[in-house]
């Protein structure tokens, strides 16, 4: 079936509109091409909490014909002052909602982080058969004391059937070593986790600088076993930010790795997602300094209404 992919994205904090949400739209039936929708400018705005939004999601809910953006609250424009990010940061998410990702809500802000959570970042949304809800995944680190020792990332997780109301936080993956970003792709009953895992302190030089990818049965599996440890070496100086998602082919699988710093957002793929070996599309052209976001299969209706809607600047 025909169809194409939307991605989600910010741009490094250097510029005072860089941490905003951007949008561009693929090429039909391949992510290799992109097209940046309104110019590259900003598509969403947030002017709430500490007015950026970085690390965009997006979610199709198919039970309303939904679109939900989550976003991470945060700025590092222009103190780039990453310890009170991750010591006093924000403890919320910003969220849009839209029926035709046109026409979006305002953003509203909802704190989900318990109150020795230093930050709360890369909020992103499965839907777990277990709970019949959503399960919201993020990154904090939780401190009894903010002028005590730097703390570890670690995931937590809050259920939510609407994206307005939210059960209280619970540890979702702790491997007692710094982990964020963690996203999924399911394929014939079996659940692929990626993410960006520092695999503790006392890994060797070049451990724990790209992508972690694990195998388990469902999302609340506790036992995930490693089916990659580095995706990305050696051809990436390091890695972060993954987006998983599968090709419309239904044989074919992508991966998005931002190099963050470097050449920025990059294209793996495979033909046979459970060996773990995946290609690098040095060809692909990504919209330029695009970050951490999200890629959505889209119909190509949703394609042209989007391009309509926003204009067109093409990646190069």
């Amino acid at each position: 079936m025909s169809g194409a992919y939307l991605l989600a994205y910010f741009k490094p904090e250097i510029t005072a509109d860089g941490e905003q949400v951007r949008f561009a739209v693929s090429d039909i039936d391949g992510p290799a091409g992109w097209t940046e929708l309104n110019g590259g400018r900003p598509v969403l705005v947030n002017d709430l909490g500490e007015r950026g939004v970085r690390d965009p999601f997006l979610v199709r809910d198919t039970r309303n014909g939904r679109f939900i953006v989550l976003g991470t609250d945060l700025r590092i424009f222009p103190d780039h002052d990453w310890k009170r990010a991750t010591r006093t940061g924000s403890r919320s998410v910003v969220i849009w909602e839209s029926d035709d990702l046109v026409s979006w809500s305002p953003p509203t802000l909802v704190e989900v982080a318990p109150p020795h959570a230093g930050n709360t970042w890369a909020p992103k949304a499965f839907w777990s058969r277990q709970r019949g809800a959503w399960l919201m995944i993020w990154a904090s680190a939780l401190y009894h004391d903010t002028t005590g020792p730097e703390q570890h990332q670690r995931l937590l997780a809050a259920q939510t059937d609407d994206f307005r109301t939210f059960t209280p936080a619970e540890i979702y993956h702790d491997p007692g070593h710094t982990v964020i970003d963690a996203t999924f792709l399911v394929d014939r009953g079996e659940w692929y986790r990626f993410s960006a895992n520092s695999l503790g302190a006392g890994c060797a030089e070049e451990r724990g600088r790209h992508i972690l990818m694990e195998r388990g049965t469902a999302l609340e599996d506790p036992a995930y076993v490693t089916v990659v440890e580095d995706i990305g070496k050696p051809e990436l100086r390091h890695a972060e930010g993954p987006s998983a998602f599968a090709g419309s082919s239904g044989d074919r699988w992508y991966l998005l790795i931002d190099e963050n710093g470097h050449r920025g957002y990059q294209l793996y793929s495979t033909g046979d997602l459970p060996s773990g070996r995946w290609s690098h599309d040095t060809s692909a052209a990504l919209p330029v300094d695009a970050r951490h976001g999200s890629v959505l299969p889209i119909t190509l209706n949703e394609r042209e209404r989007l391009i309509r809607a926003f204009g067109t600047e093409r990646s190069r």
